[in-house]
């Protein structure tokens, strides 16, 4: 049996229907959740816990388990693997933020944003004992930079880009081995023309890391409307986007457009087709399903060339831009010769084949 952990996310619903796929009722679905009523998971096949490690029930979550699989490490999840049977195999799926927010050093900022990440309240505390215990009391573990011997009990981790897994095998000193694997985020198998309009899109959530701040300050000038989600983030997000509204109004006038509401991904796909240019200035590994998305509608995109998200897909041939180095180009559409290159090579990363065949991979660690 594999046992899958999972939060109320929105794209464990295809990753049920993809492990059924390949291992049909040889899975278990767990999602935390203190509702429930999930927001975005409508699977029957899954058994929703709360998420508290004071009500967890080992048996439910060991009994016939092979392999545990840990889509995206909190510290709940941390307090089941350090409590799992030594016969049981553990594979982490790394998302980003669950590794990176525990790296030593955070080189993940720009010089604007990084005055904003280090005035954060939350990161500020994390240096005192109080924050430990208050820790320690509502997870029953200390943050995970503080248990790093529990990683050791992991034998197999995926990353969302593969030249990630040194950096968090290094940073965490992990004996782990590599699995290929990853999520589906879209329809990568159609292929259709899309219309796309000239606004730019900066940023895909209202987080620090977005480096958005740098951003306005490298594109002031660019005279196109300037699309920004700001719906969704990490602890304390609403104060963030607050400010960064607020700089974008005071930069961009009225081109500034703030999306600050959760809409349906049709609705976003659709936000996201009035652009002909896309900017994610991330250092760290984030936002690559709309990056996917933005390559294969034939978006231009635009990255931070210190990212490992540009030297990847610089790697493998994608056509993608140096925001600082290209920033002529914003706003205008790329040729037809470069987006037929770029959604040749999604699909060739992300379509369904590929997906399954990579779940396949990922159930084969239990023989």
């Amino acid at each position: 049996m594999i046992v899958h952990l999972f939060e109320d996310e929105k794209f464990v619903d295809t990753t049920i229907q993809n492990f059924e796929i390949v291992s049909k009722e040889r899975n278990k679905y767990i999602v935390f959740s203190n509702n429930k009523n999930l927001k975005y998971i409508s699977s029957t096949d899954v058994l929703v816990l709360p998420n508290s490690s004071y009500k967890i029930d080992f048996n439910l979550i060991f009994d016939d388990c092979e392999l545990l699989i840990i889509h995206f490490l909190t510290p709940l999840k941390l307090y089941i693997l350090k409590n799992k049977p030594s016969n049981v195999k553990v594979m982490w799926s790394v998302w980003g933020s669950d590794a990176y927010d525990h790296f030593k050093n955070q080189f993940f900022f720009e010089p604007l944003s990084s005055n904003i990440s280090q005035n954060n309240l939350l990161k500020f505390s994390k240096k005192f004992w109080i924050y430990t215990f208050y820790h320690f009391l509502k997870y029953r573990v200390n943050p995970i930079c503080q248990e790093l011997v529990q990683l050791k009990n992991i034998n197999y981790i995926s990353t969302v880009l593969p030249d990630e897994f040194q950096l968090i095998q290094k940073e965490f000193n992990l004996e782990a081995d590599y699995v290929d694997f990853n999520y589906a985020v879209d329809d990568f198998d159609v292929f259709e023309d899309f219309k796309l309009g000239d606004s730019v899109l900066v940023g895909n959530s209202a987080t620090t890391s977005n480096n958005h701040l740098d951003v306005f300050e490298i594109i002031r000038d660019v005279n196109k409307n300037i699309v920004v989600p700001l719906n969704y983030g990490a602890f304390g997000y609403k104060k963030y986007r607050k400010w960064i509204i607020l700089e974008g109004k005071r930069i961009f006038k009225s081109s500034f457009m703030p999306i600050e509401e959760f809409i349906p991904l049709k609705e976003y796909n659709k936000l996201l087709l009035s652009c002909n240019s896309m900017i994610m200035y991330h250092i760290r590994q984030q936002a690559l399903g709309n990056i996917y998305m933005g390559l294969f509608v034939g978006m231009r995109i635009f990255l931070n060339r210190k990212s490992v998200t540009f030297q990847y897909l610089n790697k493998i041939g994608m056509i993608v831009f140096d925001l600082e180095k290209d920033i002529d180009l914003i706003g205008t559409e790329l040729d037809n010769k470069s987006k037929e290159k770029n959604r040749n090579l999604v699909a060739k990363l992300q379509s369904k084949n590929v997906i399954l065949r990579k779940a396949k991979g990922v159930v084969n660690l239990c023989n």
